[in-house]
């Protein structure tokens, strides 16, 4: 249902755009990859930079909808096997519980190492006690596979800013393009008998 959504947002989005004529079709595809092919007449071109927007999207909403779905499945794991109280933790607090047995397990090696400024305070809110390794491993695999989803939508942020610098840089081709008017090679022959061309490029 959201991916439709976003869908028909994008398309409505885009139909509006277009009929905007006043600004450059560079910095329409910097806004809306697509949108300044398409003010340049170059359909194809445009719906391959509109159907990569939308699915790039999509990708990205997906990994977060499926991130969080995984951090509420480990979380509540954590509070049944491991006694844990789940309020107002941090991620690295979920990375330490995956790691130690028990919180005593935890400040000891770190008292150990001169690391007592990382050490949780005993019979607060952050005791845990695994009810077994087996089932500490299996947490830390699922925060782990929880960490690599997130990861995973990084990277689709970084297509998605990809796809507008390429957009922009294809519009901006397309007008130099629209632009020369006739190119031409000269021969030249220099001194000592070597033959050169030099490519003439005129513009409207």
């Amino acid at each position: 249902m959201y991916f439709k959504i976003l869908i028909i947002f994008l398309t409505k989005f885009s139909v509006i755009l277009a009929q905007n004529q006043t600004l450059h079709p560079v910095t329409k595809s910097i806004i809306m990859p697509g949108w300044g092919e398409s003010s340049l007449g170059e359909k194809k071109r445009a719906r391959i930079f509109y159907y990569s927007e939308i699915f790039l999207w999509t990708s990205y909403l997906s990994s977060i909808v499926f991130n969080f779905h995984q951090e509420k499945k480990y979380i509540s794991f954590a509070s049944y096997h491991a006694g844990v109280k789940t309020h107002a933790k941090d991620h690295q607090y979920w990375v330490d519980i995956g790691n130690y047995e028990s919180i005593e397990h935890y400040n000891n090696e770190h008292l150990r190492f001169r690391e007592p400024e990382n050490t949780y305070t005993q019979g607060s809110n952050y005791d845990w006690y695994w009810d077994s390794n087996k089932n500490r491993k299996k947490f830390e695999n699922m925060r782990i596979h929880a960490d690599k989803i997130s990861l995973t939508g990084s990277f689709i942020i970084g297509g998605i800013v990809l796809n507008h610098i390429v957009s922009s840089i294809d519009a901006l081709y397309l007008v130099r393009s629209n632009k020369i008017n006739r190119i031409s090679f000269q021969p030249i022959i220099n001194r000592k008998g070597n033959i050169f061309y030099r490519i003439n490029i005129n513009f409207y």
